[in-house]
């Protein structure tokens, strides 16, 4: 603490109207070395109160009605660590107006001490001493206050700082996150159409060739050129399967709609889980990518239900209106654990890679992905908004003949 903040918030001021005793006052409070400093009015007070002082010592003749009144607004005033200590000197022995004022001064002024005149100088010097020691205490409460504020602001300038870098970071994930699920897509299309133009055609011919040995003469009934012929179908076969799983050209010819139904049949077929499926009847498409979203929510859905819930039955349902795409795929296994299911739902962990790019999926169409589970089954419920009315995807009619690009 600087001296002239020890000079200034540890001064006494001495308010007396008779001059001869503010001086005798001044001078036994400086020879036991305290600062003091006269004052003309009670409104010097008020001004120091809060600051500037550390105790008043003031005659009770220099006090008024008015003069009281505004002391004990401005101690009301005060704030929380301050409690500003006045030292009243009443008159001698007998009541007088004066000393019943300042008796009915003493709760509106607060912290008001009452010394009896003759004052002998080591009792006021005692009081003087224990008001400063009080001051004192206050001033430093004050100041830890205002470096607790300062720590505090620090705190949340830091604080806003790094919750601003997360955002930074967390957005620029999110476009890393959308451009490697953009690449991902591009990739299986890509591979999707080398298996079915590339590999499928190879294999197309060889089993022509096999039935051109097959129906010669000498190799008709060769066993090993049957059996070949059966691989090769079961190649071809699987290559399609797989191509159309990669990116299935339905969802590109036909829409959302036609992609699922093929998956669903395909999906029942092979797992033997029963898949009800209930779609209201589309007119129009919605955007490539919000087809594309909700058709990879349908697969890693049905592929946890086969891989993990052990459900018998799946319900599918899937409906939209003018403002949203709203898909579900329900089980009646085992479900999640709850710690996993919350995890999930807050920050998208706990769930697996699949979902937690099925949930970065969504989010970058704005739309919402929920994980609901209990010990009767689990709900994923995928929301999409869509486009306003006048859009150019609202233009697209469905494939009246969806089949055909299975070709």
């Amino acid at each position: 603490m600087s001296s002239q903040r020890i000079n200034t918030d540890y001064r006494v001021l001495v308010l007396a109207v008779i001059g001869k005793d503010a001086e005798l006052i001044r001078k036994v409070l400086e020879q036991s070395g305290f600062a003091v400093e006269t004052i003309s009015s009670s409104n010097e007070i008020v001004r120091r109160m809060e600051g500037g002082a550390g105790t008043a010592v003031i005659a009770e003749e220099a006090l008024d009605e008015h003069s009281i009144e505004r002391l004990g607004r401005t101690a009301s005033a005060q704030p929380p660590w301050s409690d500003f200590p006045l030292i009243v000197l009443t008159g001698g022995g007998a009541s007088t107006p004066f000393t019943e004022m300042a008796v009915r001064s003493r709760a509106p002024l607060g912290n008001i001490t009452l010394l009896e005149r003759p004052v002998r100088p080591a009792t006021l010097i005692s009081a003087v001493r224990t008001a400063i020691r009080a001051r004192f205490r206050q001033y430093e409460i004050r100041n830890h206050l205002e470096e607790r504020n300062r720590n505090e602001a620090e705190l949340r300038r830091a604080h806003e700082h790094l919750e601003s870098l997360v955002e930074q970071r967390t957005n620029e994930l999110r476009k890393l996150s959308a451009r490697l699920l953009t690449v991902q897509d591009d990739e299986r299309r890509r591979i999707a159409r080398e298996l079915h133009d590339g590999m499928g055609q190879y294999l197309a011919a060889a089993q022509i060739n096999i039935d051109l040995l097959v129906r010669s003469e000498g190799a008709r009934n060769s066993p090993f050129l049957l059996e070949t012929r059966k691989l090769i179908e079961h190649a071809v076969s699987d290559i399609r399967t797989l191509s159309y799983l990669l990116h299935p050209p339905l969802l590109d010819e036909a829409g959302f709609d036609s992609a699922a139904r093929w998956y669903v049949e395909g999906f029942a077929k092979r797992s033997g889980i029963s898949v009800r499926l209930d779609l209201t009847p589309q007119l129009v498409r919605m955007p490539s990518a919000i087809e594309l979203a909700l058709f990879r929510v349908l697969q890693e859905g049905l592929t946890n239900v086969h891989r993990h819930s052990g459900s018998i039955d799946v319900d599918v349902t899937f409906a939209r209106d003018g403002s949203a795409a709203v898909l579900e795929v329900r089980d009646y296994g085992r479900g999640l654990p709850k710690n996993l299911a919350e995890r999930f739902q807050t920050n998208g962990t706990a769930a697996g890679v699949g979902l937690a790019g099925i949930r970065e999926r969504i989010k970058e169409l704005n739309g919402d992905f929920e994980i609901i589970s209990t010990t009767s089954g689990t709900l994923l419920r995928a929301t999409v908004p869509l486009q306003e009315e006048g859009s150019a995807s609202k233009a697209v009619p469905v494939r009246q003949n969806p089949h055909a690009a299975m070709d």
